[in-house]
């Protein structure tokens, strides 16, 4: 199997149990659902995820659309798989958008869309557009790379 079939194989795996209510439910089901993952179907997971939302709409898009609240899951994943610098710009991203919030009220306001500062003020353009140019050139962490070589690595 080529790494790209591997990585689809896997992420399908990892969201398999995912049901769309989540996605808007007080309860932290779709959080829960993910922390749980086994670890190779959780990594697989986060980073395809924000590799698609950073390549697609920057960080703030990532956090706009809520998986920020996986940010620290995600990047210890992408610790896991060797992408050191972009683990780095997501805990920068991460310290944008969270301040001082803790971590349950943060992802509380990210699922509830009222965090002031990306959804009403929306100033967080600038600071994370910073972020996406230095992630677009990070070519030497490619996360598909990286990712298929943790799979293969623990024989997924």
């Amino acid at each position: 199997m080529n790494t790209e079939d591997l990585i689809e194989k896997t992420y399908i795996e990892s969201t398999k149990g995912i049901k769309q209510e989540w996605f808007s439910s007080e309860i932290p089901y779709w959080y829960s659902y993910v922390v749980n993952l086994p670890k190779h179907l959780q990594v697989t997971y986060l980073t395809v995820v924000l590799e698609n939302q950073v390549l697609n709409g920057g960080f703030h898009q990532y956090f706009v659309n809520a998986y920020g609240q996986f940010a620290k899951e995600t990047i210890d994943a992408l610790i896991e798989i060797g992408a050191f610098k972009k683990s780095n710009l997501l805990d920068k991203a991460l310290n944008i958008v969270q301040g001082k919030l803790d971590d349950e009220k943060f992802r509380h306001e990210l699922i509830n869309k009222t965090l002031k500062k990306l959804f009403i003020d929306d100033d967080l353009f600038d600071p994370l557009e910073k972020l996406d140019n230095i992630y677009y050139e990070l070519e030497d962490e490619d996360i598909a790379v990286l990712l298929g070589a943790y799979l293969e690595s623990h024989n997924i």
